[in-house]
């Protein structure tokens, strides 16, 4: 197949494109980005696109000022964790040029509602909501590569330069099933390849829908050809509940910023009585709750003191974060010796550490395992004792999972 342009790409180099607007999640994106293993000979180039109008404009411009052969279209918060991520997707590029795409998670057959977020039904993925780890399981059957009709735009990769349709969809919805019937309009093939672990790590939150209904329609009228199933799910937005939840999660900040964090906590322990769910006010949650366990422990130095205000509070607790998952992951020392180093300096305590593990680790028992030590070097042995115990509860378990809606309403 004659690709026009494509002459003049290299194809021993590999970009990441990236648009965000949090350079703490940036960083860290780019971190485990830098720790793949990269083929010999070949190079690698991240590209950030800062505060773009639109996903598809901003993929776009990464697109046109890269001449790699290969892309990957990723969102900040997404964390490739399998090191020999390279070469798995060059390995399948390179043995089928008809291959035009790979996801982490995609659909067989569009639903005709258009409702597309809710039909992935192959590919896994390891999902970080802010209270809450697990594996997104989209297929419990999938044992090879599989083709799909289109993909999540977790990250999209990418082995020819098909342009995003920022003409029409001018916001952060369906611009990754836009892509995926352009990149079948082009004549080529959509790929979920088979992970017997996922590959990447996905700091997932609970999807805004205010834009979505109108790109729904946008899409069913420019690709009707492609929505084809009957099993799709209704569209439904809460916009009530969505007004509501934003306006909560701006006193919560505007009460952490001024270190009201009493307050802050009634409002979470109100908002945890409806079943229905708003990221920000999880994430708060779980930093009203460190804070509560701490002064119920008499705690001399609070996790968030001399933070100074919301901003420096919420990095501060994300940054953790980030570590952990480094511990998890089972990288060098070196890679968390500023969370080692501050554990051991009595710094962070044993109670937060339990409470953001419980919250934010999928392997448990494994960052358990390593943080025990060094709440014993601190000479807390309280707490060593509280994470021991914890360990000996998760350990041997079952690692929690669930399945995607579309799966999960067929088993």
């Amino acid at each position: 197949m004659d690709i026009p342009g494509e002459e003049y790409m290299n194809e021993n180099k590999i970009a990441f494109i990236i648009c965000t607007n949090n350079q703490l999640y940036f960083n860290e994106c780019c971190y485990y980005i830098n720790r793949l293993l990269l083929p010999e000979g070949f190079e690698r180039d991240v590209i950030g696109i800062e505060d773009a109008p639109s996903m598809c404009a901003g993929y776009n411009a990464g697109m046109q000022s890269s001449d790699a052969k290969y892309k990957v279209y990723l969102h900040h918060d997404v964390f490739i964790k399998e090191p020999k991520f390279i070469f798995y997707l060059l390995e399948r590029f390179r043995s089928a040029p008809d291959v035009g795409m790979i996801g982490m998670v995609g659909g067989c057959g569009m639903p005709k509602t258009g409702v597309a977020y809710l039909a992935w039904n192959e590919g896994t993925v390891d999902c970080r909501e802010p209270d809450f780890a697990y594996q997104l399981i989209c297929d419990p059957a999938q044992q090879a590569d599989c083709p799909v009709d289109a993909v999540d735009g977790l990250l999209i990769a990418t082995q020819y330069d098909v342009a995003w349709r920022e003409d029409l969809f001018v916001n952060f919805d369906f611009y990754d099933v836009s892509q995926s019937f352009e990149m079948r309009k082009a004549g080529y093939h959509i790929l979920v390849p088979y992970q017997k672990t996922p590959w990447v790590i996905h700091d997932s939150s609970f999807a805004k829908l205010n834009h979505y209904d109108e790109n729904r329609k946008i899409a069913l009228e420019t690709y009707p050809d492609f929505f084809t199933e009957e099993d799709g799910f209704s569209f439904v937005y809460e916009e009530e509940w969505e007004n509501l939840s934003e306006a909560l999660a701006d006193e919560v900040r505007r009460l952490i910023d001024v270190g009201n964090w009493e307050d802050a906590g009634k409002i979470i322990e109100l908002y945890h009585k409806n079943q229905m769910k708003n990221s920000a006010l999880e994430l708060y949650g779980v930093m009203c709750e460190i804070y509560e366990k701490e002064q119920e422990c008499g705690i001399k130095e609070h996790f968030f003191d001399k933070t100074g205000g919301y901003e420096a509070a919420c990095q501060k607790y994300i940054t953790v974060r980030f570590l952990l998952r480094r511990v998890e992951c089972e990288m060098e020392s070196a890679a968390y010796s500023e969370l080692k180093d501050a554990v051991v300096e009595g710094r962070i305590s044993a109670e937060t550490l339990l409470l953001m593990i419980l919250h934010g680790s999928y392997d448990k028992a494994t960052v358990l395992r390593k943080v025990i030590p060094w709440c014993e070097a601190a000479g807390d042995n309280d707490g060593a004792q509280k994470l021991q115990a914890s360990y000996d509860r998760v350990k041997g378990k079952k690692l929690p999972f669930a399945y995607s809606k579309r799966v999960s309403v067929k088993q």
